[in-house]
């Protein structure tokens, strides 16, 4: 996996021209490669590119889990390249598996079969921060395989707490990390409650699928009962609707249910993501949508989600520097 962020995109982002942007490049000694005329660069530039300001408060890791009881829904697909977008936009990101599919661990190219997983931390006989895996440059993964099907009984018969059972281990991880994301089996159960009790907040992707109102429903109902058993507030969650096709009644059915309903419109990002085969193709791959410089509806979508999160929690925001007066002329007058 080789993700890339363009000079194109860069510049949107700082509110520059290209040239402006390779300019600073350049004088800040950063790395930077091109391609048919495209001039694009990885995590490391945009870390240094991104998070510039030196007045900036420091930021505390965010952990963003996603989860449904419904499969189908794109959830992994959605993880990942959410993840990455991360990653090129200069944060440290980590992803947990915790799906003992393993959709997450293929798609990202990695063989977990002689590799620490989540079963293997709890139990003792792995660290955390030892366990985690490079994707690329900017981006890990704990890995999970068919073993991790037990987490849900180990939890229950050695009697863990759910506040603290997966909390302790993602704490060992935050000093590293500007963002964790975990991705959950499509299920209720001890260790996806375990999973809210441990994070800032919950992405729940409905798809146009009405079972999909019931999974939410399910979901909505697990986050009541952890509140009502004391064991912290209910988790914060915002729903996103993935695989919108406005072509089809059950897009626009789906859509409205959720408008109509108080209760979820309180909860829904303005955001949306179109259904588009980019993400399958992508997957098969063991890439991401990023590993392409082609612009593209895949990439517009998750990009104005993850501006949407930025926008909305204080942890995701970038520390850009102001731009200088004599920057500002030396942008217009080479543009």
């Amino acid at each position: 996996m080789n993700p890339k962020m363009s000079v194109t995109d860069a510049a949107q982002i700082l509110k520059l021209e290209n040239q402006s942007v390779i300019k600073r490049l350049k004088s800040n000694n950063l790395d930077f490669e091109k391609s048919k005329n495209r001039v694009y660069f990885g995590h490391k530039t945009a870390r240094a590119l991104f998070n510039t300001s030196n007045n900036a408060p420091q930021k505390k890791c965010m952990v963003i889990a996603t989860q449904i009881v419904k499969g189908g829904t794109g959830k992994t697909a959605l993880t990942l390249n959410l993840a990455v977008r991360f990653s090129l936009l200069g944060k440290k990101v980590a992803i947990i598996d915790l799906d003992q599919q393993s959709n997450l661990t293929t798609h990202c190219d990695i063989d977990a079969d002689n590799l620490p997983i989540m079963i293997d931390i709890i139990e003792g006989e792995s660290e955390i921060t030892k366990s985690m895996v490079e994707v690329c440059e900017g981006l890990h993964l704990l890995p999970s395989r068919i073993d991790n099907a037990v987490l849900d009984d180990t939890i229950l018969f050695k009697s863990l707490p759910l506040d603290k059972v997966y909390k302790t281990q993602i704490d060992l991880l935050k000093p590293y990390y500007d963002v964790i994301f975990i991705d959950c089996p499509p299920a209720l159960g001890r260790s996806v409650g375990a999973v809210a009790l441990s994070s800032d907040l919950i992405l729940c992707p409905v798809s146009p699928d009405k079972q999909c109102l019931t999974g939410l429903k399910l979901l909505d109902n697990g986050l009541e009962e952890l509140e009502k058993r004391n064991l912290g507030p209910k988790a914060n969650y915002k729903i996103i609707f993935n695989k919108y096709d406005g072509r089809t009644n059950a897009s626009r059915k789906i859509l409205s249910v959720l408008f109509e309903t108080p209760h979820y419109r309180e909860h829904m990002l303005k955001t949306y993501i179109r259904l588009n085969q980019e993400f399958v193709n992508y997957c098969i791959k063991a890439t991401s949508i990023y590993d392409s410089l082609q612009p593209s509806p895949a990439k517009d979508d998750i990009d104005c989600l993850a501006q949407e999160l930025i926008d909305t929690f204080p942890q995701l925001q970038l520390q850009i520097s102001d731009i200088s007066i004599k920057e500002k002329v030396l942008c217009y007058a080479q543009g």
